[in-house]
């Protein structure tokens, strides 16, 4: 199955705190606790939005993540953690991300995952048509 939303976290807790709180606003997500998993599932599914926290990262999975974010073109992403840490993220895509330094706000972090899939939505809906042909087309009258 194909989420939405990946979530990337070292910290079991702050990681299961963000997935349930989407949860209950309607947004399902696939949550990860390791670079490897989280290099596979990027790398295969590229989901619209990858919330990335770096709490509880090693200085090593900080330079995997960020050479992560280099590779992502099409993906949203939300930085968590620390604003030293952050700071260390200076690849051209990482000026689009949004990064979220401590304390973890959950409710800010829904409040964006829902403005990104919004956009999506947006993105994705056809032109406007006038009327008459949706319903020759509807009727196969052509």
């Amino acid at each position: 199955m194909s989420y939405p939303v990946l979530i990337f976290s070292a910290d079991k807790l702050r990681g299961r705190i963000i997935q349930t709180v989407l949860l209950r606003t309607g947004v399902e997500s696939l949550l990860l606790e390791t670079i490897s998993q989280t290099r596979g599932v990027l790398t295969e599914h590229a989901p619209y939005i990858a919330i990335l926290d770096t709490n509880g990262c090693f200085s090593e999975e900080i330079k995997l993540l960020n050479n992560l974010c280099e590779a992502l073109e099409q993906t949203s992403l939300i930085l968590l953690g620390n604003t030293p840490i952050l700071d260390r993220f200076e690849d051209p895509i990482i000026r689009r991300a949004l990064c979220l330094s401590d304390p973890l706000d959950p409710e800010v972090i829904v409040a964006k995952v829902k403005e990104f899939l919004s956009r999506e939505v947006k993105e994705k809906l056809p032109e406007d048509r006038p009327l008459e042909e949706e319903l020759k087309e509807f009727l196969r009258l052509d």
